[in-house]
């Protein structure tokens, strides 16, 4: 018998954009089957990059669960509306040759919020993204408002 744990995890790359635009800068959390890096990416002009830290030390288990999530079934946008304070989640998804953008703005997503959950597993305090899944789940639910983009050709032609 073959466990589920030993098939191979099907290679991906997810990264996700943690922005603060009121102090002009982001920090871009890039994941893989393989390895999980935290750029510092500065807005102002001719500020550099630069690597805060990276591992290769991942939960198999909880990679893979992320490398089995269909693009295809996300949505380009998910927002709650009765909040808006600028926290937003840029999601980049590539799998298969295929890419797919996702923002997260004050929503709790089923599939890619426990990717925000499995990095602040993996790095050390000072390097996690702010994140409360219950205040987040609290905050929908007390709301009852969302707006989900299928597409942004969508979003375009309802504006």
């Amino acid at each position: 018998m073959i466990s589920c744990n030993n098939k191979p995890i099907e290679p991906f790359e997810l990264s996700i954009a943690d922005y603060n635009y009121s102090i002009a800068y982001s920090v871009l959390y890039k994941l893989s089957s393989e390895k999980l890096t935290i750029t510092f990416r500065g807005e102002l002009e001719n500020e550099k990059d630069s690597v805060l830290y990276s591992t290769t030390e991942l939960p198999k288990n909880k990679i893979r669960q992320l490398s089995n999530i269909n693009i295809d079934s996300l949505n380009v946008m998910y927002s709650n509306n009765c909040i808006e304070d600028g926290d937003i989640k840029s999601f980049r998804f590539t799998k298969k040759g295929k890419s797919k953008s996702v923002s997260l703005q004050n929503y709790y997503h089923s599939e890619l919020s426990p990717a925000i959950e499995i990095i602040n597993g993996i790095v050390p305090e000072k390097f996690k993204m702010y994140y409360d899944k219950a205040e987040l789940i609290k905050e929908m639910e007390d709301c009852g408002e969302f707006q989900i983009i299928k597409s942004w050709e969508e979003y375009n032609t309802e504006k």
